[in-house]
């Protein structure tokens, strides 16, 4: 898991899922994909929490911020002598940087061009190292095998909840979204590994008597996305880029917009490492942008290495996302209708266990809690209504190798 630990974030790790859950019945919304965690960054001189405060509807995730952030704050002296320290001494873990830089945002949309200033739309993910962690420290990098990995399976469960005025859907359960994919490396070139990746299969799962119907719905829509290709590329630190895929002539348009959210799902699961020697107990982020349904995401990607046994990191990974402007446009929106973020808030945390010699996790899991108001104008025979819609989801991932 990377950027959204699964990243899923976890979008990242994620926004395919809430697509696939839109039903005729539902309106298209954008999914918030792959969060930040308030524990990896020490409070603002201005509380952060504060500022990203969410709409009435959902105080939970600002009350959670606020009583978590506290308890995990780092000490704030930094220690420039992490690199330099004699071998064999056994030092606590560095703290290199005091905070994230991401600034505030106003109920969770960043001023304009803040972004812009972390990382360009479409650019490669920064990586920051904020603790060096205890010694024995050294540098950890990819170091990817030729050849086809065993098979990923990647679960994903959704639940969400919607209200705008004169309706309130209470919190439903989706099937369970299950694929299979294999993935390959082909030979290095330069610092970059090829990667090629099919969707080998994919399914739904009734969890509940009630979801019988949806999912024999979702079935037809999902079953031409069998045999769907990606490629893409992955350097030695785990920075992904150049990602194509060539979809099936036979899938429908609808099923072609999850692809994007699907892509970037499976580009997280990569975890970006920092270029320092790190120990048990380092911090790095990871700052990157992403596109869930018509949306400009910020996505901060805070990892912490629990535990390093030669090739295999244990990491656990919180994930934060920030809208980068208010302007969305959901695929599926009528002509004459616009819609713009008021709200955004969007948290999660997980664990995730990679090979640096394997293309893909060798296991973990991802809970991702969003929560999103937006205002809708809709222009239609010379008159123009606007109303607000609150959703909000819980997305969980998990993957093994099969």
């Amino acid at each position: 898991m990377s950027r959204s630990l699964l990243g899923l974030p976890l979008a990242g790790l994620l926004a395919f899922s809430l697509v696939a859950c839109e039903s005729k019945d539902t309106p298209p919304t954008p999914a918030p994909e792959k969060v930040d965690e308030a524990k990896a960054k020490a409070p603002e001189p201005k509380p952060e929490a504060k500022a990203e405060a969410k709409p009435e509807e959902a105080p939970k995730p600002e009350a959670e911020a606020k009583a978590v952030a506290p308890k995990d704050e780092e000490p704030k002296e930094a220690d420039t002598k992490a690199k330099t320290e004699p071998k064999g001494e056994t030092k606590p873990a560095a703290d290199v940087a005091a905070k994230t830089s991401v600034p505030s945002a106003p109920h969770g949309i960043l001023p304009k061009g803040a972004a812009d200033k972390l990382v360009k739309a479409g650019g490669r993910p920064v990586v920051r190292l904020l603790a060096a962690g205890g010694e024995p420290r050294s540098a950890a990098s990819y170091a990817l095998v030729k050849g086809t990995s065993k098979p990923l399976r990647m679960g994903m469960d959704l639940e969400m909840s919607m209200s705008a005025p004169g309706m309130n859907m209470p919190p439903m359960k989706m099937p369970r979204m299950i694929m299979t994919f294999d993935f390959s490396a082909g030979d290095k070139k330069g610092s970059d590994w090829p990667i090629e990746g099919t969707l080998k299969d994919v399914g739904v799962e009734s969890l509940a008597p009630g979801q019988a119907k949806i999912t024999e719905a979702l079935k037809p829509q999902l079953a031409p996305l069998k045999g769907l290709g990606m490629r893409y590329f992955v350097d030695e630190k785990g920075r992904v880029h150049d990602v194509t895929m060539s979809i099936p002539s036979a899938v429908p348009q609808a099923a072609q917009q999850m692809m994007t959210g699907m892509t970037q799902s499976i580009e997280s699961m990569t975890a970006p490492l920092p270029d320092e020697a790190v120990g048990n107990g380092a911090k790095w982020e990871v700052i990157g942008r992403l596109s869930a349904n018509g949306a400009d995401l910020l996505q901060v990607s805070t990892f912490t290495l629990k535990e390093r046994k030669g090739d295999v990191l244990t990491l656990d990974v919180a994930v934060k996302q920030l809208a980068a402007n208010d302007k969305v446009s959901p695929p599926g929106m009528p002509p004459g209708t616009t819609a713009r973020l008021v709200a955004f808030e969007s948290k999660g945390s997980g664990t995730s266990v990679l090979d640096t010699k394997d293309v893909a996790p060798t296991g973990g899991s991802m809970s991702v809690k969003s929560a999103m108001t937006l205002e809708v104008q809709l222009s239609a025979g010379g008159k123009t209504e606007k109303q607000k819609t609150s959703v909000d989801t819980t997305v969980t991932v998990s993957y093994s190798r099969k």
